[in-house]
């Protein structure tokens, strides 16, 4: 068969060069290129055809997150495993969101990079067996709050607007006078959102708004 053509990215030459000798142990492995950050493995990628990227997460320049955002933008077909010398709970959650297929710690064995290489070669993914019980957490997690999303309620436009500005601690007058409408109208806003959102009052609306970051935190 032909061989799995990667690229490595790496900040660290030591570690690209013993890496490189790990890899082209595998015979059924060519190493066509090398990068010692995201940059200039951006500017690779348009000269090299390319079917899996160990991709390092730390480097200066352009980062392994926002590497595999933009490369993944120009080949979505194109297959990232991310590589870290330890657990990270944002890193992790940042290159899974970027769209990675894999996720190993650099101490991973021999037979672990071959069966990694293998595995999502043919379309699947793989993560080294540490960074699984994290992994099951910050999916359950994900699940949870994609699930709270949708579970939310919909609101007008105009809703969105009074309930930004309640959260502001405008009161109805300072409302009225910041949309154009009457204090009547506002009232009926409020109204909506109390129901809509199972709250009694301002202060427990303004409280669910931010628990559901409905509205900016920056406010």
């Amino acid at each position: 068969m032909d061989k799995i053509k990667i690229i490595l990215v790496d900040d660290h030459k030591i570690f690209r060069d013993g890496f490189r000798m790990l890899l082209q142990s595998f015979k059924f492995v060519e190493i066509i290129a090398e990068a010692s950050n995201g940059s200039e493995f951006l500017s690779l990628l348009k000269d090299h055809m390319v079917d899996i990227v160990f991709m390092d997460i730390n480097m200066p320049k352009i980062d392994g997150v926002e590497a595999s955002q933009k490369a993944l933008e120009i080949n979505p077909n194109l297959k990232i495993i991310a590589l870290t010398t330890f657990l990270d709970n944002d890193y992790l959650e940042k290159m899974l969101m970027a769209g990675v297929e894999g996720y190993m710690l650099k101490s991973a064995e021999i037979e672990e990079f071959e069966k990694a290489i293998v595995k999502v070669y043919e379309g699947g993914n793989y993560f080294s067996d540490e960074i699984v019980s994290l992994l099951s957490d910050k999916l359950y997690l994900l699940r949870k709050k994609k699930k709270q999303r949708a579970e939310l309620p919909e609101f007008t436009e105009r809703e969105k607007e009074v309930l930004e500005l309640i959260c502001k601690g405008f009161g109805n007058k300072q409302i009225a006078e910041a949309t154009f409408l009457s204090t009547k109208t506002i009232e009926k806003h409020k109204s909506s959102l109390f129901q809509k959102t199972g709250t009694y009052n301002t202060v427990n609306l303004v409280i669910y708004a931010f628990k559901h970051q409905i509205v900016n935190f920056d406010l």
